[in-house]
């Protein structure tokens, strides 16, 4: 109860302050980074069957200039997903993308994301990222700001090739956006 009433006054902030400033900028991570659980508890990854590998980690990675700062640590150093404990790794190569539940992009990634895309494209990595275009060109998720609220689109599509299962509850949340063929 706490953490939502702390994520809802995080909101409102951003919301209040306006996406330019520093300070709101941090907090929109902040505010992202609860995102991220939020979304996982639409989403079935195949084969995740808490009985079947209990000690298994849900890994969380980054690839590309960290915006979260320590967000993500202090938001899942005792927090679980789907009933594990999590794992923050940040990403380097594209190959080592492979090995993460849930992927977030940073913008910092632009030029190679049809490079990286390729590598995740048909698994069940949920691919999250905050940058215009993103979902449009294969990242499942993509967070974006409209009239300085917090929203966010899904590439459906994307989303069946990957192999998870997504709740309509968080289709009905979203901005459906089609792919960008030809690029």
């Amino acid at each position: 109860m706490l953490n939502n009433l702390k994520a809802s006054a995080i909101f409102l902030l951003i919301v209040l302050c306006g996406p330019n400033s520093a300070y709101a900028d941090l907090l929109e991570y902040e505010v992202k980074a609860v995102f991220l659980e939020r979304f996982t508890r639409f989403i079935e990854w195949p084969g995740m069957n808490p009985v079947e590998k209990p000690l298994q980690k849900f890994v969380i990675g980054v690839i590309g200039k960290n915006p979260f700062g320590g967000f993500l640590e202090q938001i899942y150093s005792e927090k679980k997903i789907k009933d594990r404990k999590v794992e923050i790794r940040y990403i380097k190569k594209a190959t080592e993308s492979l090995s993460c539940h849930l992927l977030f992009i940073s913008a910092s990634q632009r030029r190679d994301l049809v490079q990286l895309l390729s590598f995740t494209e048909d698994k069940p990595i949920l691919t999250v990222g905050d940058s215009k275009g993103f979902a449009e060109k294969g990242v499942l998720i993509n967070f974006y700001m409209d009239k300085r609220m917090l929203r966010f689109a899904i590439n459906e599509a994307a989303v069946r090739k990957s192999g998870l299962i997504m709740d309509y509850r968080l289709l009905q949340f979203a901005k459906i956006v089609k792919p960008v063929h030809g690029e």
